[in-house]
């Protein structure tokens, strides 16, 4: 995935502080969309945000 989505950035965006989503609300913007959270969490590097507080692993 070189491109992320206007529905999944703006979601992102939307729930990011400073550059950070919690783990939680990430996968909530997942299953809101009915993605695999790591479609999220790529979208999440492409957009330079980073994912705190999460299970270690859950996003590659």
């Amino acid at each position: 995935m070189e491109e992320v989505t206007q529905e999944v950035r703006d979601e992102l965006l939307k729930a990011a502080t400073d550059g950070f989503i919690d783990c939680g609300k990430a996968i909530a913007i997942a299953r809101k969309l009915n993605i695999d959270p790591k479609v999220v969490g790529k979208a999440c590097d492409l957009l330079h945000i980073r994912v705190r507080s999460c299970s270690l692993g859950l996003f590659d």
